[in-house]
Order: structure tokens, then sequence, then C-alpha cells
């Protein structure tokens, strides 16, 4: 029952890394302070470093802000070109959470798994990239269709709405980890 639980609070923290992808990272960091509730498996002790939560703190709130503003995938579509200064930014912007949320997930199942043995070190990775990149997917599905249906604050509030699933996906996780 130990190893479905642990494997559980493991997708539970790798999975939002899809839509949001350094929370999950920051909840753990913070966590795996000395002291905290957390311990990450053996070469990932570095998380609970003042410096990691700094940088991942850092990489939140400019994500939080930045996710508010652009809608998922928008800028990927438009031509090299034609693009503004504020393409540029959501280009990054999606780059970033493409990239950075997959090795995110990667980074959060290698740090939490002890469900897997050492041989098969690779699957845990691979399941939160799966998770995280299916998240991904649908949240660029959602808010390409409900974007500017209720208004100029649809992204707003679906992006409000990410967070807080985000979090309390988070604490879940945390909670069956302990």
């Amino acid at each position: 029952m130990d190893i479905v639980l642990s494997l559980c609070g493991s997708l539970l923290l790798a999975a939002p890394a899809g839509l949001n992808p350094y929370l999950p990272l920051l909840f753990l960091s913070v966590m795996s302070r000395p002291g905290g509730s957390f311990r990450p498996v053996a070469p990932f002790e570095f998380l609970g470093e003042s410096w990691c939560i700094a940088l991942f703190a850092f990489l939140f709130l400019l994500y939080v802000f930045s996710d508010k503003a652009f809608i998922p995938g928008e800028s990927l579509l438009s031509p090299v070109r034609g693009r503004t200064r504020r393409l540029w930014l959501g280009f990054f912007h999606d780059l970033g959470q493409i990239v950075l949320g997959l090795l995110g997930a990667a980074l959060v199942m290698l740090a939490s798994n002890r469900t897997f043995p050492p041989s098969w070190f690779l699957l845990a990775p691979m399941l939160g990239v799966l998770l995280a990149a299916l998240l991904y997917a649908g949240k660029r599905t959602l808010r390409h269709r409900l974007a500017g249906r209720w208004g100029p604050f649809t992204n707003i509030l679906l992006s409000l709405a990410e967070d807080v699933l985000v979090v309390l996906s988070c604490l879940a996780g945390l909670l069956l980890l302990r």
C-alpha cells in the first residue's frame, strides 16, 4: 500500500507541471528544507537549498504574471517575421512552459520517487513527462477554445483556476508522500 501511495503522491506532484511548471518545484523545494516534511531521493538534496528555492520562486512569479497575459501556444503559431515584442515574449513564455514544464515534471518524479527499483530509473521521469505533456495539451486546447468567450478576463480567470488546481494537487501529493 505504501508503494501505491508513494506513486500517487509523486504523480500528483509531477502532473501539474503541465499547468504551472514552477509551482510543483517550489512546493517540493520548500518542503525539502531541513526540518521540512519531505526528503528528496539521494542525488536531489539540492532542492532544499536556498538558491534553488529563490530560483523557483523567481520563475514562479515571472510565470504567474506572464501566464495571465498570454494564451498558451498563441505566439508559437505566428510567423517569425510578423512577431511583435509581445509575441516574442509570448513565444519565450510558451517555450519555457513546454521545455521547463516537462523537465520540471521529470525532476519532481526523480526526486520524489521511492517506488521503482534503481534498474527502472527512466520509468519515473517518463511517467511525469507524459502526464505533464497531457495536461499542457489539455490546457492549451481549453484556453484556445474558451479565449474571449466570457469577455476579456477569460484568460486570467482560467489561469487562476489552473493555479488553484495546481496548489490543491501539490498539497494532496505532499500529504500522500509523508
